[in-house]
């Protein structure tokens, strides 16, 4: 299972921080990286996590750093689907997240795979929803390329994240040597982020 494969960096006490890089990296075949240390016991409020689907863990859209993340996707936006549109064996797990709502109930989820459909896009949901009650791991969805907020792919030769900038922003909130174990172990360098 890909869960099993991943560092024990995720089960760390900063889970919720690194949320948007596991529900990307459960899907990573590609990326095997090294052992980490044996982690703390997880302390969550509220939401239970397993080896079988990883919680959504909420984004402040209010928070500044989140805010400027969702601007540095949408204005990168164009390049980004250029690559997924290049089926460049050298990339992996390109997927995006999205704004997602169920009446006035808001959530910014993982999606891979996707794909155009018509004048927008539709894929599976990568992660279990916390707060959207009618949505499921694995749910087909469409959205708008408006909806997005995110997005994320690994290029396998240079072992490299490329993206991500919510987890980026999350990360800035992490402690120095979780944010370099990241680093290490998927390639994703917040500061050489597109």
């Amino acid at each position: 299972m890909p869960f099993a494969r991943m560092p024990n960096l995720v089960r760390t006490t900063s889970l919720a921080l690194i949320c948007g890089l596991t529900a990307f990296s459960m899907g990573l075949a590609h990326a095997q990286p090294a052992a980490a240390t044996k982690p703390a016991p997880v302390q969550k409020k509220a939401e239970k996590t397993t080896d079988e689907a990883q919680e959504v863990v909420e984004l402040n859209d209010q928070d500044p750093a989140v805010k400027a993340a969702f601007k540095k996707a949408q204005a990168s936006l164009d390049d980004f689907l250029k690559v997924h549109a290049s089926n460049d064996p050298n990339i992996d797990v390109e997927s995006v997240r999205v704004r997602l709502s169920e009446g006035k109930v808001t959530e910014y989820v993982w999606i891979h795979p996707f794909e155009k459909d018509g004048n927008g896009y539709k894929g599976k949901t990568n992660s279990m929803p916390s707060r959207l009650k009618k949505l499921t791991i694995g749910a087909q969805v469409s959205f708008k390329r408006a909806d997005i907020v995110d997005w994320t792919y690994f290029e396998i030769k240079a072992r490299r994240m490329h993206g991500n900038f919510t987890t980026c922003a999350q990360l800035t909130k992490a402690p120095a040597a979780e944010v370099e174990a990241l680093k290490k172990a998927y390639g994703l360098d917040c500061s050489k982020n597109q």
